[in-house]
């Protein structure tokens, strides 16, 4: 969770490491509001969904 506010980001706002199956490692934000993403546990399963408006790769979390 980042609460530090940055140009062009309003705080908090979640990132997370994700290994992707074939190999790769991305630092991607977190669609999901900010208390659901603090009861996530590391290992749990999200599905990259597109970027954002920076570019940057953001995933949702699998709920089921």
């Amino acid at each position: 969770m980042v609460r530090v506010p940055v140009p062009g980001r309003t705080p908090p706002y979640a990132v997370a490491y994700v290994d992707l199956d074939d190999g790769p490692r991305l630092l991607a934000h977190v669609r999901q509001p900010t208390d659901a993403v603090d009861r996530v546990a590391p290992g749990t399963p999200v599905e990259v969904v597109g970027t954002t408006d920076a570019g940057d790769p953001l995933v949702e979390i699998v709920t089921s």
